[in-house]
């Protein structure tokens, strides 16, 4: 068999060995995952000259005096409904919510839905709060959600509910995060789900619902203990990331820290990765290395592959040991992780902590690719088809047998 010295610098560039490419765990609840969204920057352009100067000029003026304007018609929209004259607080609130004002949208939803200043009209108020809704008004997204939920206006639908309550819980809106735990709480919509009743209910609660934390209390009288860990963990992950309250390390590491004591390998994984990447505490590898090897010995996928990858360099006060690092990659392999495949695929390539084979390399490789997580297929490609330069045909096709066998018996 020939070697493959001359493309294994080739080979070493491309290879993934963890660091910063291992992610935190994914929640095992179904968090919709909007908050990921990019930002695109729009950038003009103009010719240069000194109209264009005075153009533009008078452009950022008007730009300008427009929102004004408008703050100025919504506070007398405002004032006028504080005196209950609702005819001219609807003719007003109509006209800035006819320019695109969510805000005006949202009120003006409102006075139809309740009959004030116009004929009571509960379709006409879905129309409206649909639009505020839409534009991002986190209180119109909530009242979108109560009419969806009540079918006013609407025809009932709980998963179209869920979803406005959810934008607008995402945005810190406390009740919003109560009616989306009442939700999770009696099975309207969803699978009934107490964990997650109680991470909404208790973000909910910290943003000043009331009546949330009593709601809270009973939920968890009716709630197992792992049932418990497994929603203190989730809330240490929202303190963690931002979401659905403002971000707070500390919070986010008594939550972990808590779950992590009775033994709840999601909590003791997150904890290792707060430690590992310095995100909601000083940066400390040895107690990064310490939980996640109380979560790997529990089966924790992430937690094994992180572990696997400070033996294979010698990290966080673990010796540099290929061989247990080839033990913790195989742990994780065999539960579907593609940075662990992929990682097995270096070792065979470059022959560390193993006899080195191009033939296994090439599987692993190409179990990599059949994974059913993407993030790692077109690496695990150029991969393989480097190493199988190296080798005969019949050599490579014993590979992608060995990789089918594997795969009819194993977690992709």
């Amino acid at each position: 068999m020939r070697g493959i010295a001359a493309n294994r610098q080739q080979i070493e560039n491309i290879f993934c060995l963890g660091g910063s490419t291992v992610q935190s765990g994914n929640l095992s609840h179904n968090f919709d995952q909007s908050m990921t969204a990019s930002l695109r920057n729009l950038v003009a352009t103009a010719q240069p000259g000194r109209w264009r100067s005075t153009f533009s000029v008078l452009v950022v003026l008007f730009a300008t005096l427009v929102p004004v304007a408008q703050a100025a018609e919504f506070d007398d929209a405002l004032a006028a409904f504080s005196r209950k004259q609702y005819a001219k607080a609807y003719t007003l609130f109509r006209k800035l919510a006819l320019a695109g004002n969510a805000d005006a949208q949202f009120r003006l939803g409102g006075l139809y839905f309740k009959g004030l200043g116009v004929k009571q009209n509960s379709a006409e108020s879905v129309n409206w709060f649909q639009k505020a809704a839409t534009a991002g008004h986190a209180e119109a997204q909530n009242s979108l959600g109560v009419r969806y939920e009540k079918g006013q206006g609407v025809a009932r639908d709980y998963a179209a509910a869920m979803k406005w309550y959810r934008e607008a819980a995402e945005q810190r809106l406390g009740l919003a995060q109560d009616n989306l735990s009442d939700l999770y709480a009696k099975g309207l919509g969803v699978a009934k789900d107490p964990v997650l009743a109680h991470v909404w209910s208790s973000l909910a609660s910290v943003n000043g619902e009331p009546g949330a934390a009593k709601k809270r209390t009973a939920l968890e009288a009716a709630m197992t203990r792992d049932q418990l860990a497994e929603a203190t963990t989730h809330l240490g992950s929202m303190y963690a990331r931002g979401r659905g309250v403002a971000m707070d390390g500390k919070r986010a590491m008594q939550s972990y820290s808590k779950a992590a004591a009775q033994g709840f390998a999601l909590a003791q994984y997150e904890l290792a990765d707060c430690y590992d990447m310095g995100s909601c505490a000083p940066r400390d590898q040895k107690l990064a290395a310490s939980w996640y090897e109380k979560a790997a010995n529990q089966g924790y996928a992430k937690a094994q592959v992180r572990l696997g990858y400070l033996f294979d360099i010698g990290e966080g006060g673990m010796p540099q040991d290929p061989v247990l690092a080839r033990h913790w990659y195989e742990q994780a392999a065999v539960q579907g992780d593609a940075i662990a495949q992929y990682n097995l695929g270096t070792m065979y390539a470059n022959g560390r902590g193993v006899m080195q084979s191009e033939i296994e390399a090439a599987k692993w490789f190409s179990i990599v690719e059949a994974n059913n997580d993407p993030s790692r297929r077109e690496s695990a490609a150029q991969s393989r088809r480097l190493v199988e330069a190296q080798l005969t045909p019949a050599q490579a096709a014993e590979a992608q047998r060995l990789a089918r066998e594997w795969l009819r018996t194993n977690v992709r």
